[in-house]
């Protein structure tokens, strides 16, 4: 689902709304109560061009008779006479939108948590060498990733299912179930799985190239996640992905600080493998998409 349009005037969305519907354009029309905006999305991939350009349209000229005939279009079912209901409904309406996309995880998302909480549980919070060393890029420290080249080629994506302490495990989960929820619900699994595996490319072999192979955590992942929910969020807002921002400047300051040193060892180069992955793909995507507008 994306944004096609926004209003400050409730008669002309309406307008607009009950012309998308003339023309078979499945959308729906909501309230910001925050700014007193209106803005219609539509549903269907496929047709958001089309109703991009018949925005544009009525953007220069909404009192063209072919969209006069939507005039007084029914009004959504969603809309109460009533204020306090019609208030009571804008607030169910939201919140039942976010939490199709952030309280519970996709299938993809909870998969990797369990994943790595079973991992974390199996190696002693990442103690037992036996098991660790099995997912580490090397067990070697000749920089030839010898095993890899020997089939065992799990091991370029593996280190992101290690984590040494709770605190660990349990930022980099939480920051997992937030972006990559997200991610997964707008995007789909298929895309997700894609894009976790080059993030963990990505992340992987920058800290490998720059330490060696002795690391592991999910963080490398979840600055991509981030990278690229940040990126979209400022260039391709019409996309849906938001990120307070004081969270970005918490995430942003964290990277920084880690280079520091203060935390102690710290996969600061997959932080940045993964957020330059994350930020290049989605900067891609947002261009693609802005180009295909002009």
């Amino acid at each position: 689902m994306r944004q096609v349009g926004d209003f400050d005037q409730e008669k002309l969305a309406l307008r607009f709304w009950g012309y998308l519907k003339q023309q078979e354009i499945d959308s729906s029309l909501e309230e910001d109560e925050t700014t007193g905006h209106w803005s219609i999305w539509v549903a269907e991939e496929d047709k958001i061009v089309d109703a991009l350009l018949k925005f544009k349209q009525f953007s220069d000229n909404p009192d063209d008779p072919v969209f006069l005939s939507s005039d007084s279009p029914p009004k959504p079912s969603t809309q109460p006479k009533d204020p306090k209901k019609s208030a009571r409904f804008k607030e169910f309406n939201l919140r039942d939108r976010w939490k199709k996309t952030r309280s519970s995880p996709g299938t993809i998302t909870l998969s990797l948590i369990i994943t790595c909480v079973g991992i974390f549980l199996l190696s002693g919070m990442g103690k037992n060498s036996q098991i660790v060393g099995k997912l580490f890029m090397s067990e070697k420290m000749d920089g030839q990733l010898s095993e890899f080249f020997a089939g065992e080629i799990w091991r370029v994506i593996t280190p992101i299912f290690l984590h040494f302490n709770l605190l660990h495990i349990l930022f980099n989960m939480f920051w997992l179930h937030d972006l990559g929820n997200q991610i997964e619900a707008k995007k789909g699994w298929k895309f997700f799985v894609t894009f976790v595996l080059i993030l963990a490319l990505g992340s992987n072999f920058a800290q490998f190239i720059v330490s060696g192979p002795n690391f592991g955590g999910m963080s490398g992942v979840v600055y991509g996640l981030f990278g690229y929910v940040w990126i979209k969020s400022r260039l391709d807002p019409g996309d849906g992905f938001q990120i307070d921002p004081t969270v970005a400047m918490i995430m942003f300051g964290f990277f920084i600080i880690c280079f520091t040193g203060i935390f102690g060892g710290v996969a600061n180069w997959a932080h940045a493998g993964g957020l330059v992955v994350g930020l290049i793909w989605g900067y891609g995507s947002a261009y693609r998409w802005n180009r295909g507008k002009m």
